[in-house]
């Protein structure tokens, strides 16, 4: 129905402020993703951007579109090579690591690395095993793969990892150790410069999860909970919730392999991903069934709460949600508001990228975070794809660059104050069908000039997820028309 994809359309409106939290860390880094690139991993069909054909160009493009002289210390503007996958050999991740540091040293650009996890593993034969592969059901039969949903078409690559199988961990261990040691040559080579503050930090993940086998759909899992003492006779009390802790754990893993080698324990984040429960709810509403199933189970038991560790920050995606960043700021306050990460995003819906709407205002998507205890805000989109690719367009748009410099300079970013999502009453929807059922006959008895203020008013509601002032305007149309 027309009415009901206006109001999956108004999903993409901008995340909500935070409530005023404890002062950020001294050094604020507003930084952009360049993607190196990765594959699918089973038929080389290339899941993310490819890399830029040289990136000292590519870091001196942002650097002279944006930079701001003099600025303030506390504000730093840098780039993120990523992902560093498995699939990257030891030499390449050395060599880009190494390069990216004589980049930063020479640009006065500050640098940080992105780590996938567990997504693009397929170069490491002794990861396809059925011990390290996830399981459909407790019997042990083999996921066919991974499914990643980053548009309406959904891309396969190799199946999910056992993220507690010992030769899944010996070799995060391994890996991890290899990107701590470079990190820290890098450091040191910052130090000796005196340019300390040149180094952003490590994201040790790109939204990590257990993901969802691709053929079937089904919620996967039972290989790490076998490995925690579970079974078919002995299931978890709470299957979810067990879920969630072993992607905790696996975060963790990662965190703590890279401080012993030496990355420093405030300077690495996670990389976390959820669908806001207000969201949720209201896409229970209208569109009723299509979900998973419950939240935790929609959202691949990943809630805000699997962010946080004794050994790195939180990081999250932030594409705007309406209730997205107070779900966020409720879990930061549960742990005293540490300073945290944007690790992905930018000032524009997925979904509205896909279908080549326009993004939202790039000042009021940064000052919801940096005003908010965000130490590190990593922009996508910057560089990749022609220029009229959404995501590009918004990273690179004239006014958003305005707002980089505008932070920068040390001023005090505009936040985008919206009211909070509503999830529409039952009776709401009726009356929309009986909008649409007895509209047309009005019109075409009367025309269209006294109802279409009524109706520029709806559309207005819905944009804004305003159901309670929606619902008003309904019964205004419905006595207008004559509905019963």
């Amino acid at each position: 129905m027309r009415f009901f994809a206006v109001m999956l359309a108004a999903l993409a409106v901008l995340c909500l402020p935070l409530p005023a939290v404890a002062k950020p860390a001294a050094t604020q880094y507003l930084a952009f993703q360049i993607f190196t690139g990765g594959f699918d991993s089973e038929e080389m069909r290339q899941s993310i951007p490819p890399p830029p054909e040289d990136l000292l160009e590519t870091v001196e493009d942002i650097r002279d579109r944006v930079r701001v002289l003099p600025g303030p210390v506390s504000r730093q503007l840098g780039f993120i090579p990523g992902p560093l996958s498995f699939d990257n050999t030891d030499e390449q991740v050395t060599a880009l690591i190494s390069e990216s540091f004589d980049i930063a040293l020479k640009t006065d650009m500050a640098v940080g690395f992105h780590i996938d996890d567990s997504m693009f593993w397929g170069r490491l034969k002794e990861l396809n095993l059925p011990g390290s592969i996830e399981w459909l059901d407790w019997s042990g039969a083999p996921a066919t793969g991974r499914r990643l949903d980053w548009s309406s078409t959904p891309t396969k690559i190799m199946p999910q990892l056992c993220l507690n199988n010992k030769v899944v961990t010996d070799a995060v261990k391994k890996r991890a150790a290899l990107i701590g040691r470079d990190v820290a040559d890098g450091i040191r080579k910052l130090r000796a410069a005196g340019k300390d503050a040149l180094f952003i930090g490590v994201i040790a993940g790109w939204e990590t999860q257990i993901g969802r086998d691709f053929k079937s759909g089904k919620e996967i899992g039972y290989c790490a909970l076998t490995n925690k003492g579970f079974s078919a006779q002995k299931p978890p009390a709470d299957f979810e919730a067990a879920r969630a802790d072993i992607v905790r754990e696996f975060i963790d893993l990662w965190a703590r392999s890279l401080m012993k080698a030496g990355v420093p324990a405030g300077k690495i984040y996670s990389h976390a991903a959820f669908m806001s429960e207000p969201l949720y709810r209201l896409a229970q509403r209208m569109q009723p069934g299509k979900l998973p199933g419950s939240y935790l189970e929609t959202i691949n038991a990943t809630p805000p709460a699997i962010a946080f560790g004794p050994s790195h920050a939180p990081g999250f995606s932030t594409y705007p949600q309406p209730g997205h960043l107070g779900q966020i700021a409720a879990e930061l306050k549960k742990h005293g508001n540490p300073g945290w990460a944007s690790s992905e995003g930018t000032a524009i819906d997925p979904g509205d990228a896909e279908k080549g709407k326009p993004g939202k205002n790039m000042e009021g998507y940064l000052g919801n975070l940096f005003n908010h205890g965000a130490r590190l805000v990593n922009i996508f989109g910057w560089g990749v794809g022609n220029r009229d690719n959404p995501f590009r367009k918004v990273a690179e748009d004239e006014a958003s660059i305005d707002a980089y410099r505008k932070f920068l300079r040390g001023e005090t970013l505009k936040e985008t104050p919206l009211p909070a999502p509503e999830v529409p009453s039952e009776a709401w929807l009726a009356k929309m069908e009986r909008i649409q059922r007895d509209l047309p006959p009005y019109i075409a008895r009367n025309g269209v000039s006294q109802v279409r203020p009524l109706m520029e008013k709806i559309h207005a509601q819905t944009e804004a997820l305003l159901f309670i002032q929606a619902e008003t305007t309904a019964d205004e149309i419905l006595k207008l028309v004559g509905a019963p």
